[in-house]
């Protein structure tokens, strides 16, 4: 990974700090995305003792708000003239409905409407970038289908339901992705840590809460959560699989749902509105304004 430029979220901790750790030690140059600066400061440092190349860097950045997403995508731009690998790792549950203030329900902004548009905004970069990677981190646990009547929990809520249908999504979005970018050096893969020791969902109350406290005890560590986000990160042996789902680092079969490219167009038109970018941004017309 010597000379390489990768760009992880969510990395202060969990899968997304020892993805950063793992990537830093085999000799990239990484930007470490957090949304708070000093767990993003400790973290950095903590990298930084056993990267081999370049010292780890420190961005900013809030998912769930798209001027914060659009304020962190300008300064990668403005850090960096490569990207070969891009981690969208970065994702929350939130046991109450709430809307962002860019008016979009939070689990959807945050899990998949923020990587959507940094995507999209990075994607020039990334396709001037030869034999470049998307990862995108989602679960083996998601819906059957997609109610785009309920898309944002209009109808009805639950943290769970609502974290399952963006997972969903995320999945839905990396397929259509790779067939949008075949051809052009870009893979796009998605994948599922399984059930992993981290501190994801530690926050939210309610019935939802019992979940990880009485199961996660009982999981592996992110260390082995995270193995298979480094595997389509750096491995040579996927530089050319684009548009599969992984789990322990092996291609798994998913719902017929993800395959679905009336669906899949359909969501990808009502992120790009919700996100303010042009229709077709995935064809290299991507920017931040």
């Amino acid at each position: 990974m010597r000379g390489k430029t990768v760009l992880v979220t969510g990395a202060n901790s969990g899968l997304g700090f020892v993805t950063a750790r793992e990537l830093a030690r085999a000799g990239a140059r990484v930007l470490m995305v957090c949304r708070n600066s000093g767990r993003g400061l400790h973290a950095q440092a903590e990298v930084a003792r056993q990267a081999t190349g370049l010292a780890p860097e420190l961005l900013l950045g809030d998912m769930s708000s798209q001027s914060s997403v659009r304020t962190l995508a300008d300064e990668v731009l403005r850090r960096a003239d490569r990207l070969d690998v891009l981690v969208n790792n970065a994702g929350a549950i939130f046991d109450r409905r709430e809307l962002t203030p860019d008016g979009i329900e939070r689990t959807f902004a945050t899990n998949h409407v923020g990587p959507f548009l940094l995507t999209n905004l990075l994607l020039d970069l990334i396709l001037a970038t030869a034999c470049s990677r998307i990862v995108n981190v989602a679960a083996e646990s998601f819906l059957s289908q997609l109610d785009f009547d309920n898309l944002q929990g209009e109808k009805r809520y639950g943290a769970l339901s609502a974290y399952f249908r963006s997972k969903l999504e995320n999945i839905i979005f990396t397929f259509d992705l790779a067939r949008r970018l075949q051809g052009r050096g870009v893979t796009a893969n998605c994948m599922s840590p399984g059930p992993t020791r981290t501190r994801f969902g530690h926050g939210i109350r309610g019935p939802a809460r019992l979940i990880p406290l009485l199961v996660k005890p009982l999981f592996p560590g992110p260390d082995v959560g995270a193995r298979t986000i480094v595997h389509l990160a750096s491995s040579p042996d996927v530089a050319a699989l684009s548009g599969c789902f992984f789990l322990r680092q092996r291609i798994r079969p998913t719902k017929p749902v993800t395959h679905d490219a009336g669906v899949a167009d359909r969501l990808w038109q009502i992120c790009a509105k919700l996100a303010g970018l042009p229709d077709g941004v995935a064809h290299g017309h991507s920017g931040s304004t």
